[in-house]
This record gives structure tokens, sequence and C-alpha cells, in this order.
């Protein structure tokens, strides 16, 4: 707890910001020391010998920093001690308890008709309106409604009717929230910012941008990977996470490489996620805290009085305390040693008001592992080589399937998990929902389902 307090910032005065901002570094230019000048510049011959070399020297440098900016445009991996490292727990392979075998765990697939084409891609959100509508969003930055859903005769998979509700803009939508009353739709789109539609059944309503942008540090700072969302059941305050400084790269018109995005940041090593509030009332953005190692999956206690989230790549989960003694407070829940993996998406069951989830897409990658053990330099120079890699050759993700159950009072954590991946894996967002998880992902063509206790 003494780590957590000193390594992470806690902001109370921040106001919303509505400008991008920008910064430039400059280097100095190199210099010769004057009695060697002289010299030098004695003999014609060797002051045309020396201006070509000075020539060359600098057109050298000029391109090495832009190949160098270039290969490593968020600049060489941070310095992490071996204090600060990130440990993590073995899998369990005998703990299963996630595999369709079960009989709880199954697979909502889009039904496809006629040669469709399909429209469920990249849902990693799930979210349910007041009247029970359930809907994803996709990569396609589309707001999709899933309904008549037909049971299949293997008793695992179930198929659903997709249909385009509506089209949420050039972004990449992730994370989303309905309000209390069921009217407005708030999205943390990892592009855009949060945005908000209002009555998204009406085919008129259009997609506001509500922030995309905060006043952090006296400094106006632009969301660059805005991640998740959630809503205040007491105040309508609006909470949600701004991720990494590491913008996702687009990879094709309508589609955004967020994961890479996210290997990027993992092996920078630079905890620049943050945790925000915007309240509709003033139409104020403020952070609530800061330093966070890709601040993920977000969620709010049915009273308020915490949010609970994730840190993927410190691998840990967290309280922040809205009121009460605490509040103003980051509390960690549950630390890197009791983890398999990296974490993703958060929800909390308000029926059962202490259990709070979290979901796991990737086990531990080798890689990771590997610069664990190296010496601080390097460990460095290892994770800046891994960050000039192009995709094709960035690390995979490790097959790998886990929920974890998280009681937010006791702190005990109970993993369901697919310790393979063979049945459901890279689950990436997960939302609680009438005694059920339904499981979100980046990459699966399905949405999972877990059947509570």
């Amino acid at each position: 707890m003494a780590r957590s307090k000193q390594n992470k910032k806690i902001i109370k005065d921040s106001t919303v910001a509505t400008a991008d901002e920008q910064m430039s570094n400059s280097s100095p230019s190199p210099s010769i020391p004057i009695e060697a000048e002289r010299q030098l510049f004695a003999d014609p011959q060797r002051t045309t010998n020396f201006r070509f070399i000075l020539l060359a020297f600098s057109v050298g440098y000029f391109f090495q920093k832009s190949f160098r900016q270039f290969i490593l445009p968020y600049g060489p991996a941070a310095r992490i001690s071996r204090g600060d490292r990130t440990e993590y727990s073995s899998i369990d392979w005998t703990n299963d308890s996630l595999k369709t075998k079960h009989g709880r765990t199954k697979r909502i697939y889009e039904r496809l008709e006629n040669g469709e084409e399909p429209l469920m891609k990249g849902a990693e959100t799930v979210v349910f309106g007041k009247d029970g509508t359930m809907y994803v969003l996709t990569e396609e930055a589309n707001l999709l409604s899933l309904t008549d859903f037909e049971d299949d005769e293997d008793g695992v998979t179930i198929t659903a009717k997709a249909d385009v509700v509506k089209d949420l803009g050039a972004g990449r939508p992730l994370g989303a929230k309905f309000t209390m009353d069921g009217k407005t739709l708030y999205i943390a789109d990892t592009l855009l910012g949060l945005t908000r539609v209002q009555n998204v059944k009406d085919p008129t309503s259009k997609v506001e941008i509500v922030a995309s942008g905060v006043m952090d540090g006296g400094r106006m700072s632009k969301f660059l990977y805005t991640d998740d969302v959630c809503v205040g059941p007491k105040t309508g305050k609006i909470y949600f996470s701004d991720a990494s400084t590491v913008v996702p790269d687009r990879i094709k018109t309508d589609s955004w490489d967020t994961l890479y995005a996210s290997k990027i940041d993992l092996a920078r090593g630079v905890g620049t996620g943050r945790i925000l509030e915007y309240d509709p009332s003033t139409d104020q953005v403020s952070v609530l805290a800061t330093g966070f190692r890709f601040a993920n999956g977000i969620a709010v206690s049915k009273d308020e009085s915490y949010v609970f989230f994730v840190e993927t790549f410190g691998i840990r989960l967290w309280k922040y305390h809205l009121k009460g003694e605490k509040k103003g407070e980051l509390e960690v829940v549950a630390d890197s040693k009791d983890m398999t993996g990296y974490l993703d998406g958060a929800d909390c069951d308000w029926n059962k008001p202490e259990k709070c989830y979290a979901v796991m897409p990737s086990a531990i990658v080798p890689m990771h592992k590997l610069w664990n053990m190296l010496p601080e330099a390097l460990d460095v120079l290892f994770r800046t080589f891994l960050m000039s890699l192009p995709r094709t050759l960035a690390p995979s993700v490790k097959s790998y399937g886990a929920i974890l159950e998280v009681d937010s009072v006791t702190k005990e954590v109970r993993y369901i998990q697919d310790p393979s991946g063979e049945d459901i894996s890279m689950i990436t967002g997960v939302t609680v929902h009438r005694n059920k998880l339904y499981l979100g992902s980046l990459k699966n063509a399905y949405i999972g389902v877990y059947t509570l206790d």
C-alpha cells in the first residue's frame, strides 16, 4: 500500500479542456573545442576535409534522429527497478471451471443468412438497455442490437439476429454504459474520447463528443486512449479511464489496432494511465488519479462509494474511494503476485454489492517473464528492441481465458478459468446482468456467457 501511494498521483482540482496539447522536444547541436577548431582551420585542405566530415556528421545525426523517431515514436523503454517489477503467480491447470463441459459457459454467435457479411466484429463490451435489449459495440464503430436468440442442439451455442442500431462515428468504441433512466448511452471511444448518444433507437439522434481532453497538471492534455466508462447510480457522474499516451494505429479504413498499441505500452513501462470523472450537471471533467500502467476496465459500486478499476500492465486491481473517511484515496484490492495474466475489463454486481469482476485475455507472455529476469540495463535494451519491431513480429498473446471474482471488502480472489483457452479465450470485457457474466472480446466472433452460482 505504501508503494501504491508513492507511485500514484491523486489530483483533486482539474477542469475540462477543449484544445489539444502540442509539445516539442529539441536536442542540442554537437560542438567542437575551440583549440581543436583552430588547428583544423589552419590548413585549407584540412578545412575542406573538416567541413565535409562535419556535414556528413550533421546529416547522419539528423537522419539518425529521424530514423529513431520513426522506429521508436514513443521513445525508448523506461528503466524499471527490480523492486517495481511486476510479480505474477502460476496457472492452476487443475482449475478449468470456465470450460463448457461444466455446463455454465455458452457462446452467442451472430446468425448469418443468405451469405450475409458478419456485423459482430471485435465486440468488447455488452450493454443492456432499460427494456432488456442487448447491445454490443463493434470495431467498425457500430452499435448492434442482438435479438431472437436460439439455442443450438450442442447445448453450448446460441445464435442471435444482429442489427445495426447506430453508426457511432469515425472512432473505435470500447466501453459503454447506459444512464440509470436508460435514455443516454455513454461511450469510451479510444480515439474520440468520452462520447454519448441520447435515445439510441431514435434514427435522428446524434453522437456527441462530451470531452476529448482535460487540464492535467496545469497543461491541456488530450485523451489518447479512452478505454472504459461507468455511470454513478447516485450522482449520475460518469467515471472513465484513459489508458495510455500510446495512440492506436489505423490498419484499415474502419479498423484501429488497439491491441498493438497496448503491447507497445507494456514494453515501454511508463505509467501514463488516468482515472477521470465527468459531471453532466456542470459539464466539467476532472482527473481523479494518474500514473497507472494502462488504466483499463472500470466499474462503480452500487452505493457509489468507490470505483473499481484495472491496471493492466501493473497487473493490479484498485479502488478509488469517492466518499467516507478514505475519500480521495487509492487502495489496492489485488496485487500482481495474485495474478496469472494481464487484466482487462471490469464490472461490479449491484445485487451482491461486495462482488466485482475482472477478466484476463492472456496469460503472462514468455517475453515478459524473460525481461523480468534480466539486469536493469539489459531489460531496458530488450524492451526497447521489442518496441522497435513491426506489428507482425510483436509478441503474441498467450491463449488463456479467465474471470476473477473479487470480494472488494475481504479482497479474496476466486478464479474461473479455461487455462488452455480452448473453449473461451481473449476475454477483454465483462458485463454483469441477471446473474450472468457476458464476456466480450476484441478478437472473438462470439460473446461468452457464464452463469454465476
